[in-house]
């Protein structure tokens, strides 16, 4: 025989309430009143929404989280069938069942809710029993609905983001590798060329045109070492060395390395600073590269004889970078692939510039913001932080006075 709970101190009070005077009873719902508000206040500083449902599914209780995750007022939280508060919501539930259909005992559910933003919760329901009646029916002591939903957006971005940053290194780390085996027959064959040409130099008769061609061939094959070298010190993940830079110096430097590819396109490079000195805490070499793909993106999508902006200043939290054209712009549909390991829309790119220019930004603690209109042009946002979140981990407060 199944033995019953033990009764609590309220429970004997309550089950003598007929034997109470009005001053005992006066206190009793006092002691009541302040239970309710500190249960309420309790349940308000839960991060997990709270909502109470009565058999019909009307909300009898919410609390602040529970509110807001439905998009309900303060005021209008109680009284109010959930079908029509948050109807994804209730289907999920089976609120829209009929009451002869038997219910689960437990609902557990991740969905996603459009209203009154889109958002990923986790749903966990139980029905509320009435204690007060003794059924062996299980379906007639169900009086309502306890629903705790918990919020897992965050978490599912951070998962979208740890599979996709795991994903690009793994893409880093092949590209690395064919990198490197490429390099070491061109290191082969450029010795062999030099040979050669050695050996030629010693012969008679030599022809001018052979000397040409075989200075030809070793030209290029050096030119196609430096341009694997340089890849591999782009692609491969390395620690920022942190050092107080000038975000117009090196935008300067950058925009000198591009100088031979602006003038052959007659591209002018407009400079505006909002501040004479936007100083940073960042890698030099590595910000130097993010500006060299970016501004190289911008010369590929401009005409000739066109016009680039790059526009410096500071806000309250950052310093920012914007490199504007007025080119081609970017499809409605690519701009969210942008970052994407090998997305391209060039004939001749490789699709991995600016994922370099997203990895460096994210582990500079920046950010890279992109607004773009087909045919209309393209501006890339590059936000630094005023102050490095590294040093603010690493510094402390200021000691208390005595």
């Amino acid at each position: 025989m199944k033995s019953k709970p033990p009764k609590s101190p309220l429970d004997k009070v309550l089950g003598r309430i007929d034997d109470l005077d009005e001053v005992n009873l006066g206190i009793l719902v006092q002691r009541l009143a302040r239970e309710r508000k500190l249960l309420e206040t309790v349940f308000d500083v839960i991060r997990d929404g709270i909502l109470v449902l009565d058999e019909d599914g009307l909300l009898t209780y919410s609390n602040s989280q529970g509110r807001r995750l439905i998009g309900l007022k303060e005021g209008k939280s109680e009284k109010l069938f959930l079908h029509r508060a948050a109807p994804e919501l209730a289907r999920a539930l089976g609120l829209g069942r009929n009451k002869a259909e038997p219910r689960p005992e437990v609902v557990v559910r991740e969905m996603r809710i459009s209203y009154p933003e889109p958002r990923q919760i986790r749903v966990y329901a139980v029905p509320i029993e009435d204690t007060s009646t003794v059924s062996h029916k299980d379906s007639e002591n169900k009086v309502g609905l306890a629903v705790v939903m918990t919020d897992v957006t965050e978490e599912k971005d951070n998962l979208k983001a740890q599979i996709e940053s795991e994903r690009i290194t793994s893409i880093m780390d092949l590209a690395a590798g064919v990198a490197h085996e490429l390099g070491n027959p061109l290191n082969s064959i450029n010795i062999h060329l030099q040979v050669l040409q050695r050996s030629l130099s010693k012969q008679d008769g030599q022809s001018e045109k052979s000397e040409k061609s075989l200075d030809t061939c070793i030209k290029e094959v050096q030119r196609l070492d430096g341009i694997i070298a340089h890849f591999l010190k782009a692609i491969r993940p390395t620690e920022p060395d942190f050092k107080k830079i000038n975000l117009l110096t090196v935008l300067e430097e950058t925009v000198r390395l591009r100088e031979k590819e602006l003038s052959g396109k007659k591209i002018k490079i407009s400079m505006e600073a909002g501040v004479k000195e936007p100083m940073v805490h960042a890698d030099v070499e590595q910000v130097k590269q993010v500006f060299f793909n970016v501004i190289g993106n911008a010369v590929d999508a401009v005409p000739e004889g066109a016009e680039i902006r790059i526009v410096t200043g500071v806000d309250d939290e950052h310093v920012f970078a914007q490199v504007v054209d007025q080119g081609s712009g970017i499809r409605k549909e690519n701009i969210s692939r942008v970052f994407e390991p090998y997305f391209t829309t060039k004939k001749q790119g490789h699709g991995i510039g600016m994922m370099i220019v997203h990895r460096i930004m994210r582990d500079h603690d920046g950010e890279v913001g992109i607004d773009s209109k087909e045919g209309s042009g393209t501006i890339v946002t590059l936000k630094f932080p005023r102050k490095s979140a590294r040093r603010k981990l690493l510094e402390s407060p200021p000691p208390k006075s005595a």
